[in-house]
């Protein structure tokens, strides 16, 4: 299969696109910040057929090492939660690689369907949402 992240595009500019645009979240203690991800208004790329305000689209959660099993990521996928019923959406969704599907699912969220974005016939994607 094919990465779902490129590494290599990872820095201070990745992330100021995000910040700009305010779909950067994060999550930090006294060790600092432990966790982030983004939250945005729409997803053609995962979601080409949503309809717009439906749902918010989370992305690109990511916690410290350090900091896995310590409740990061739900503390984030509330935040995500809260900021899309906020935005008046019905639905919290994500895309993800199929090992993390579990993941998602103990956290609330329930499957949708298996995807192909189109631009690598080897790279698939879990579809979940949540209700909100």
């Amino acid at each position: 299969g094919t990465p779902a992240w490129d590494v290599a595009r990872i820095d201070r500019t990745f992330a100021e696109t995000f910040v700009l645009r305010s779909e950067l979240l994060v999550a930090s203690c006294s060790d600092g910040i432990v966790g982030c991800c983004t939250l945005s208004a729409e997803d053609p790329e995962f979601w080409p057929d949503a309809l717009k305000g439906e749902a918010a689209y989370l992305h690109k959660l990511a916690v410290r090492r350090t900091h896995a099993g310590r409740g990061v990521s739900s503390a984030l996928i509330e935040a995500c939660r809260h900021a899309a019923r906020t935005q008046g959406c019905a639905k919290l969704r994500l895309d993800c690689h199929p090992n993390l599907r579990g993941l998602y699912e103990r956290l609330g969220f329930t499957h949708v369907d298996t995807f192909n974005p189109g631009w690598d016939p080897t790279f698939i994607a879990e579809r979940l949402e949540l209700e909100i």
